[in-house]
């Protein structure tokens, strides 16, 4: 057993210096070892996937993992384990909008207390940040998560600390950039300083930058982040009244939302609305993207010429791109039906 727990904190140390993909190699080898009959060290490689998932931004596959490691584990009762899988479980469901279920999973979690577990409280708290702000709760998930970044910070956990506030900039809070950055040095890997980065963007209210740090965030393997990032630059172009590039971050956000499992969190959920384009608008710009040409358009729908020039026009228009060639990229990109 000692050296299944080494092994999970190898995996949990790749995880949070960015190295997802060793991370995921070595869960995988480590889940190998263990026969049918080890149930606690077959809960614990499950646990080790789950986390991996969870910090990709995998739910669906966290989920399945977290939940077939709970039940190995109430059969074999040992009770500190289910904490980090409940904890990790709860996070997961929420990212997912599922808050009933992460609820659930947190009044389980009370069970565990005493200073044996107090090591979890900065998680602990943060899966509650986690809950509010998938109930639309942002301001009480920003509380909660400085609160989670302080608890970390007295237990020496800067790479949690870090993770804390970074959720918070995720939530909408502009005061957190420069205490992300003091961390770069206390937390090996990039990871820290991507967050910083996003962190400085929120708070400069600066979309471009926000864009340029969900690219980043994707390539990372941070995916719940760059969809984030991308979301909230979709609300600073639109009040901006800069509706190509809003409508193009939207998109991305919830491409990368998609990836997630479908997630749900506040600033996708802003953003993941319909384009401002009536449904005819929106079928003809469709058809443009499809390749056919305004005449072609015409004779299917049974339109004039001229009524489908004047679609497109005001189209074109609403969304900010200069021609149906833009359109009907544009069209390709966006998901968002």
């Amino acid at each position: 057993m000692i050296r299944v727990m080494v092994r999970y904190g190898d995996v949990l140390a790749l995880t949070y210096t960015g190295e997802l993909d060793l991370a995921d190699e070595r869960a995988a080898d480590y889940a190998n070892f263990s026969s049918a009959g080890q149930f606690l060290a077959w809960a614990i490689a499950k646990i080790t996937v789950g986390l991996v998932a969870t910090h990709r931004g995998d739910f669906p596959a966290a989920i399945s993992s977290l939940e077939q490691a709970l039940a190995a584990l109430a059969a074999e009762a040992p009770l500190p384990w289910r904490l980090p899988a409940r904890l990790l479980l709860a996070r997961a469901y929420a990212a997912l909008g599922r808050t009933r279920d992460a609820e659930r999973v947190l009044v389980d979690a009370t069970e565990h207390t005493g200073q044996y577990v107090a090591l979890h409280e900065p998680q602990r708290t943060l899966a509650n940040a986690c809950l509010l702000a998938a109930k639309g709760l942002e301001r009480g998930a920003v509380e909660s998560a400085l609160s989670a970044a302080d608890q970390a910070q007295d237990f020496g956990q800067f790479a949690v600390e870090a993770e804390a506030l970074h959720h918070a900039a995720r939530f909408g809070a502009r005061t957190v950039a420069d205490r992300l950055a003091a961390l770069t040095d206390k937390v090996h890997g990039p990871v820290v300083a991507l967050q910083a980065r996003h962190a400085a963007a929120v708070a400069a209210a600066d979309p471009e930058a926000l864009v340029a740090a969900s690219i980043d965030l994707e390539q990372a393997g941070l995916l719940l982040s760059a969809a984030d990032s991308a979301a909230q630059a979709a609300q600073l172009y639109d009040s901006a009244g800069d509706h190509r590039n809003a409508v193009e971050a939207a998109a991305r956000a919830q491409r990368l939302a998609n990836r997630c499992g479908g997630a749900a969190t506040p600033a996708v959920k802003i953003a993941a609305r319909p384009l401002p384009v009536t449904d005819r608008e929106r079928e003809i710009a469709e058809l443009i993207a499809a390749g056919l040409t305004n005449k072609e358009i015409a004779e299917q729908l049974t339109l004039s010429i001229r009524t489908v020039e004047g679609h497109v026009y005001r189209a074109c228009y609403k969304l900010g791109v200069a021609d149906r060639d833009e359109l009907a990229e544009l069209m390709r990109e966006e998901p968002l039906k």
